[in-house]
């Protein structure tokens, strides 16, 4: 069950685990506080860079490092500077887990709705750009949750990549 990849790795690594690696020979679960900085967004896509070439799992980086851009974008844009923002990394056997966390609780960003034209985007008030990038998370990502994390005081959004599926 997805819904709770995410919290989990704040307490204990996930089941599975063990068993990815064994086949790339390193840990397959990444956990990284990052305040809450727009600095924090490049530190972010560096390790999940790192991560995903040492473990072998290259071919999946456009998509897993455009979806780490966006969540943790977002998770900054609605954090203080002083907040702490979390990043979490898991190759299971089957699917990559992206989360990222923040403090800001019921304020997930909303993603809005696709347009047709480059003329719809052009209409739009400055007031409605903003908000796209949940929507290019959906396109990359096989799955995309949100959960509450579990001391009550944050949330994940989370994204998963199914490594088994061509695409």
């Amino acid at each position: 069950m997805q819904g709770s990849l995410c919290a989990e790795s704040q307490n204990s690594r996930l089941e599975g685990d063990r068993e990815m690696s064994a086949v790339t020979g390193v840990g397959a679960v990444v956990a990284r506080d990052l305040l809450a900085t727009r600095a924090s967004v490049g530190l972010a896509r560096s390790v999940a860079s790192g991560s995903l070439q040492t473990w072998g799992l290259e071919r999946f980086e456009e998509r897993a490092l455009a979806i780490v851009s966006e969540l943790a974008t977002n998770a900054v844009a609605v954090s203080a500077p002083t907040d702490t923002v979390r990043l979490y990394l898991a190759a299971l056997t089957e699917r990559l887990v992206i989360g990222v966390s923040d403090a800001a609780v019921g304020r997930a960003p909303q993603a809005r709705q696709a347009v047709s034209t480059v003329e719809e985007i052009d209409r739009a008030g400055s007031d409605e750009f903003g908000g796209w990038g949940l929507m290019l998370v959906a396109a990359y990502a096989d799955a995309v949750w949100t959960e509450p994390a579990k001391n009550g005081t944050a949330k994940w959004v989370c994204a998963s990549i199914n490594l088994r599926a061509a695409r």
